[in-house]
């Protein structure tokens, strides 16, 4: 028997904005059956008011719509506290790279070019909405830790210095403790007052902390400390603050190793949400994102030390061909291995390769020239080639081959990275009007 979808937890809600019905329509179907709850809208001004009060979790946005583009849309949704971190994708039949490059610089996390493939949205949207919930994770888990901080109790205890025949300290007799304090030495506060505190503190005994405390009763200089003590069972981090009090000194303890374990998971946490953030989950190199951000930083180190900076599009050619003959799973084993021929290529620590999108990848090049550019796009054809990965439907060849066009600059104040993408973009191009597999240089002219 059947089970009624709408009696099932939904798997997220997604708002879908464009103004053709078809497009709804297929969108609708497609996530409804997936689990999703779905809202539509055909008009971007009115979706604005319905996303204000009811924000759902992740926006399909389509570019090209009357009134108010897409882009339009984005950016007003950024500005607002309670939608700037929707994730937006956007939709267009729109598939030139300055088309990509200003959604995504409206605020847009990833772009999907018209017509749909299901498995693609489908994808996308799991992605990202997988990425939201990871950011809503570290969230509540930062909170908590600042609930635990803020409700714990510390230890506080005062110390007498006792000294030996010649003056020198040797160890701290205990003046006041409170309860917390007691719990941590395992002895009650009464049978604490007089004694030593290295012989009610075997098990926190640390020569190096000992000096440490010595020297603020001597010197008076404060201090703050923590300490993983091995000799509790269980083993716990603890942190000391102490300061000089007569010939003596006040200690505030605190169990801290609940803030330990929340850190060194928050961090894992975090570098896996880097990881994902900044890798293409396909090839498992950079993504789009970590090439803009290397691509405007190399151009400020090179801007800095007044040297070339070099940038290789590449297109694998007749690549749609390929996949409606070999089918996209195919099409996915081909682009990571060619995004693996393209790292091989890549000769330098500093020299850096993506997935731009689709078949596209680009590779940065620091402190290159032209002729050092062409050689190394001459190494990406060879390792490719050297693939023999067959494409029947191919117009240049019996294998998978690519296009590549090269630019070249020496950054300057009247130039942007924007002028050096634009011109591998334009030799791209113009590789592929000259008859593909090949590569092209377009000179920078203001730069020469």
């Amino acid at each position: 028997m059947n089970q009624d979808l709408s009696s099932l937890p939904s798997k997220g809600h997604i708002f879908a904005i464009d103004d053709t019905p078809e497009n709804l329509s297929f969108l609708t179907q497609l996530l409804s059956d997936q689990g999703y709850q779905v809202r539509v809208s055909s008009n971007g001004k009115r979706a604005l008011k319905s996303l204000l009060s009811n924000p759902p979790d992740l926006i399909l946005l389509d570019i090209m719509m009357p009134q108010m583009s897409g882009y339009e849309v984005c950016q007003r949704l950024k500005i607002v506290r309670k939608t700037r971190n929707i994730p937006v994708i956007f939709l267009s039949a729109l598939d030139e790279a300055m088309d990509k490059v200003k959604a995504f610089e409206s605020g847009g996390v990833d772009y999907i070019t018209k017509p749909f493939e299901a498995v693609e949205v489908l994808a996308r949207i799991k992605n990202h909405l997988h990425l939201r919930s990871l950011q809503n994770e570290l969230q509540q888990q930062k909170e908590l830790l600042s609930s635990i901080l803020n409700s714990s109790l510390d230890g506080v205890a005062a110390f007498e210095s006792v000294r030996d025949e010649e003056g020198e300290i040797i160890d701290f007799k205990w003046l006041v403790a409170n309860p917390n304090a007691s719990r941590m030495t395992g002895i009650s506060p009464c049978s604490l007052m007089g004694r030593n505190l290295l012989e009610t503190c075997l098990d926190y005994q640390d020569p190096e902390l000992f000096e440490a405390l010595v020297n603020v009763a001597e010197t008076g200089e404060n201090l703050k400390r923590e300490f993983f003590c091995e000799g509790r069972s269980p083993h716990v981090w603890l942190q000391i603050v102490a300061v000089k009090l007569g010939d003596g000194l006040a200690i505030t303890c605190r169990d801290v190793t609940e803030y330990k374990e929340l850190a060194m998971a928050l961090q894992q946490a975090n570098q896996e949400l880097s990881y994902l953030a900044s890798t293409d989950s396909l090839t498992q190199i950079p993504n789009r994102r970590s090439f803009d951000r290397i691509l405007q930083r190399e151009w400020q180190r090179c801007f800095r030390d007044s040297q070339r900076l070099a940038l290789i599009l590449c297109d694998l050619d007749y690549f749609k061909a390929y996949n409606d003959y070999y089918g996209h799973q195919q099409g996915d084993e081909c682009l990571r291995q060619v995004a693996k021929a393209l790292k091989r290529s890549i000769q330098r620590p500093g020299d850096f390769v993506a997935r731009y999108g689709g078949e596209e990848f680009g590779i940065i090049l620091p402190n290159t020239n032209e002729e050092g550019a062409t050689r190394v796009a001459q190494w990406v054809q060879n390792e490719v080639r050297q693939l023999k990965i067959p494409h029947i439907r191919s117009q240049v060849g019996k294998y998978v081959t690519l296009s590549l066009g090269i630019g070249c600059v020496r950054p300057t104040t009247k130039l942007e990275p924007k002028t050096l993408f634009a011109t591998a973009d334009a030799a791209l191009y113009q590789a592929k009007q000259e008859g593909r597999d090949r590569a092209v240089v377009i000179p920078i002219l203001l730069n020469a």
